[in-house]
């Protein structure tokens, strides 16, 4: 009877939960003007993009990077369009520099509303391929950064009732083979975002967890790439650049800040995300037979070299591969992937 009546109450939860979200997902979105946003990794790449979605729809935007020049791209990127931007160089890895970002976003503006944390690295290898070393660069940059960010800047969201978003993956959700440093600190990220939905909303706070698949904002030439490192590009860029398998990055920019004006917790970006996750949850040991076929297919560790995209995807090595790379390769020129030397103005 127990049993029947515990059963009754989870089927009740769940019917409400859904009623609940239903009725947020159709709310007016709230006005972004004048809100004050934080974006880590918001240089280049989906952080850029994410940075020029909420300074048109009227916010003022903080953005951090670790690489000045590439920083002082994407300020004046923003301040071309418009958006009243500021750039803070820092290294998240760093807890020291962590606290002090938020306390300098806090500091230029007056406030802080909205805080993105998106910063992240990829690395692409065989894991015999990836030291102790790339774990811990992986979780410093994935899960220790953004939980200190939170921490930090909760007591000033709070007081605004402002908004967190966290940028995990579908790697948070499905560890794919040669890519298990990126993997493990999404699995990481993705507990640590509902985790602090579940208990900042109580304080007013809105958290909203973001699982992108695959995007097409030019990370392929950021990526490090260890084992054969123009084999595990060429499949790499590949996935990232299809149209049928990939998403736009501009587009996926809209749907997020969409998420946050409405107040969204929860934003899967694309259909092969969704299915990857419903055929996990339903069906794990299907999901892992295909994920071990697929790394059969995957280059070997080889001499254990490791290059950047930009190396290894460099002009003139992959005359093949560049006419189904095409669209990603555009997002990484008009995105800030690539040096100033070799990256034309963005239009």
């Amino acid at each position: 009877m127990r049993s029947r009546t515990y059963a009754a109450a989870v089927i009740a939860a769940a019917a409400g939960g859904v009623i609940a979200a239903a009725a947020r997902s159709g709310r007016r979105p709230v006005d972004l003007d004048t809100k004050v946003a934080l974006v880590t990794g918001g240089s280049r790449g989906l952080g850029l993009l994410m940075a020029r979605e909420l300074g048109t729809r009227g916010c003022r935007v903080v953005v951090c990077a670790r690489d000045a020049a590439e920083l002082d791209r994407a300020v004046a990127d923003l301040d071309g369009r418009g958006v009243q931007a500021h750039g803070l160089r820092c290294d998240l890895r760093d807890p020291a520099e962590t606290e002090e970002v938020v306390r300098s976003a806090r500091a230029r503006f007056g406030r802080l509303d909205i805080v993105v944390n998106n910063a992240g690295i990829i690395q692409v290898g065989p894991q015999e391929t990836q030291e102790e070393e790339h774990f811990r660069e992986a979780m410093e940059t994935m899960f220790w950064a953004p939980l200190r960010i939170a921490r930090a800047a909760l007591p000033e969201l709070r007081a605004n009732r402002g908004h967190l978003v966290n940028i995990t993956s579908i790697g948070g959700k499905v560890s794919p083979p040669h890519l298990l440093p990126y993997a493990c600190a999404k699995f990481a990220a993705v507990a640590l975002s509902e985790g602090l939905d579940a208990e900042a909303a109580a304080h007013g706070v809105r958290v909203t967890t973001v699982v992108p698949g695959l995007m097409r904002t030019g990370s392929h030439r950021r990526a490090v790439f260890a084992g054969v490192p123009e084999r595990e590009y060429t499949w790499f860029a590949l996935a990232a650049s299809l149209p049928l398998v990939s998403m736009d990055g501009e587009k996926a920019a809209r749907r997020i800040i969409d998420a946050v004006a409405r107040g969204r917790r929860y934003v899967v970006l694309t259909p092969m995300a969704r299915a990857a996750m419903a055929v996990h949850g339903l069906l794990p040991s299907f999901t892992q037979t295909m994920l071990s076929t697929v790394d059969r297919m995957l280059p070997g560790p080889g001499a254990n070299t490791i290059q950047s995209g930009l190396e290894a995807g460099a002009p003139g090595k992959h005359p093949l591969l560049r006419p189904f790379t095409v669209l990603n390769d555009r997002a990484s020129r008009r995105f800030n992937q690539l040096p100033a030397d070799s990256a034309p103005s963005n239009r």
